[in-house]
């Protein structure tokens, strides 16, 4: 490829997706607890999406294509990890999580780790999003805190899209209820 091409790509790259780069951040570090990981994360997320950059289809959500290569990078550093000996067992405790706790989460609780939202809200919120289960809640924060289509959220889920309209409808009717409820006792809403 030329320069001038190659630059052309470099800059359409950067535009489609450097705009997420804080997004992409906040899903990695709830991947792998660790700043310093998800940074490291994020800058190889970013590299092998530059690489596979020629794949990415025009107009499809340049967020989500994002996250299924980190969650896929996360999951591919846990498992060449795992195939090495641990020489420094210590090095390992002396982390704040270690790589299996983190798999360990991202297995059970799927691809969006919770917290990494639940600041965002105040305690009542929270309640009723952590009282929400969890394939609703997943599905819920998704769409409207990520901002993905429902297609996109069937690719990141791997499940069917009408699973994922379902989740969403369930998620969302359980929450209007509480939140209708708390909104009623905190005396809005009354005529």
């Amino acid at each position: 490829m030329s320069e001038k091409g190659s630059r052309g790509e470099r800059n359409l790259f950067e535009e489609i997706t450097l705009p997420h780069v804080d997004d992409v951040f906040r899903f990695a570090l709830g991947l792998t607890r660790n700043r310093a990981q998800a940074e490291d994360l994020v800058q190889d997320t970013f590299l092998k999406a530059f690489k596979a950059f020629g794949s990415f289809r025009a107009g499809s959500n340049a967020k989500s294509w994002l996250f299924r290569i980190c969650k896929n990078h996360f999951i591919d550093r846990y498992r060449e990890k795992a195939r090495r000996p641990h020489h420094s067992a210590a090095v390992e405790e002396l982390a704040v999580d270690s790589p299996r706790r983190s798999i360990e989460v991202f297995e059970r609780d799927g691809i969006e780790n919770e917290e990494t939202f639940l600041d965002l809200f105040g305690d009542e919120v929270n309640r009723y999003l952590l009282e929400l289960p969890e394939p609703f809640r997943r599905a819920v924060l998704l769409c409207d805190l990520e901002g993905l289509s429902y297609e996109e959220i069937s690719e990141v889920l791997d499940v069917p899209i009408g699973t994922v309209r379902s989740r969403i409808s369930r998620g969302r009717a359980f929450l209007k209820e509480r939140l209708v409820n708390y909104a009623h006792e905190l005396g809005y809403g009354r005529e």
